[in-house]
């Protein structure tokens, strides 16, 4: 019985060695594997940190209002800036060991459309029209298992940001939008008198709204131009309550509050679609104006003032698909 054992497991012996050495083969291919995944993702990893730390910078460089300021301000776009900021903070990001160079990336100044969801690379011929920023980073890295599978030694890697900055898209609540919309065909460009008449007339640019409420009383809107109640958010694509007429307690309301402040105010409208100034339309972006004069007392009562242009102001949101003349300082990371 002893004998037949030992013939047993003489037997198995000799096949044990050749098992054991598949299973280590097997046991460092999975090690090598996993080396080679892990690696993978923590270079993706950095690379789409550097890409979304060079975007952000990017349109913050386009469109930097001066920290510490109330209101609204003005800031030109800056094109040379923001690439230079996008391509600083790109280069100081390591990916794989390494220092990134712009060998590694492009960074990318265009148009970003929210209906179709696609960004264009337009350069900055017309700085007004540009609202995004991408920034697209990329390496090849060495493989030690993985090519055996992929078929090839080395796998390159890559990562984008796109970062939404340029017209506004939403405001936020308490930005004083004033319960008065002006047309969208009847914006003037930059530092063009803009005048809103009240008595209807089919000269009319723009007219009263009273935000998301069917029927206020008229103290409602005294009260959101003094400040005494916040006006709400409001954004792109909202549906705001427009009327026609001159409101002449409100309008006087509002004369006041202008004489309160040395003669000029600088507000924000919203803008609306061109024509009838009855029922609910929507909001197509918004558009800062230096209001000058208010009229309460004539046959042609009225707002005077001029548009102004490349402003911007605490907590405005990028997003609105057309330019009215305010810039948004808060850019958004959306892809």
């Amino acid at each position: 019985m002893n004998a037949r054992i030992r013939r047993f497991l003489g037997r198995d012996g000799g096949a044990v060695l050749p098992l054991t050495a598949v299973f280590l083969v097997v046991a460092l291919g999975v090690m090598a594997l996993a080396i080679d995944l892990g690696r993978v993702f923590l270079v993706k990893s950095e690379l789409q940190r550097a890409a979304d730390a060079a975007a952000l910078a990017g349109a913050l460089g386009l469109v930097t209002p001066p920290g510490g300021l109330p209101g609204l301000t003005t800031m030109s776009p800056n094109c040379g800036r923001a690439t230079a900021l996008a391509q600083a903070v790109f280069t100081s990001n390591h990916a794989d060991g390494l220092l990134l160079s712009m060998v590694n990336g492009t960074i990318s100044l265009g148009i970003w459309n929210s209906g179709t969801g696609v960004f264009t690379d337009t350069g900055c011929a017309v700085p007004a029209l540009v609202n995004a920023v991408q920034a697209v980073a990329q390496k090849t890295i060495s493989l030690y298992f993985g090519g055996i599978i992929t078929g090839s030694p080395t796998m390159p890697l890559s990562a984008q940001a796109l970062v939404l900055v340029g017209s506004v898209g939403s405001v936020p609540p308490g930005a004083r939008v004033l319960p008065l919309a002006i047309d969208s065909d009847k914006v003037p460009s930059n530092g063009q008198p803009v005048v809103i008449h009240l008595n209807p007339s089919p000269l009319d640019t723009g007219c009263w709204h009273t935000f998301f409420w069917q029927n206020p009383a008229s103290s409602l809107l005294r009260d959101l131009i003094t400040g005494a109640v916040e006006s709400p958010a409001l954004k792109v694509g909202d549906l705001i309550k427009v009327k026609e007429g001159v409101d002449n307690a409100t309008l006087k309301e509002l004369g006041g509050e202008l004489d309160r402040r040395g003669g000029t105010w600088d507000v924000l409208l919203p803008v609306i679609p061109a024509g009838s100034h009855t029922g609910w339309l929507e909001v197509l972006g918004f558009c800062p104006i230096r209001l000058t004069l208010v009229d309460s007392q004539g046959q042609n009562k009225r707002l005077e003032g001029t548009t102004l242009e490349n402003y911007v102001g605490p907590g405005l949101a990028p997003g609105g698909p057309s330019y009215f003349g305010l810039w948004s300082g808060s850019p958004r990371l959306i892809q």
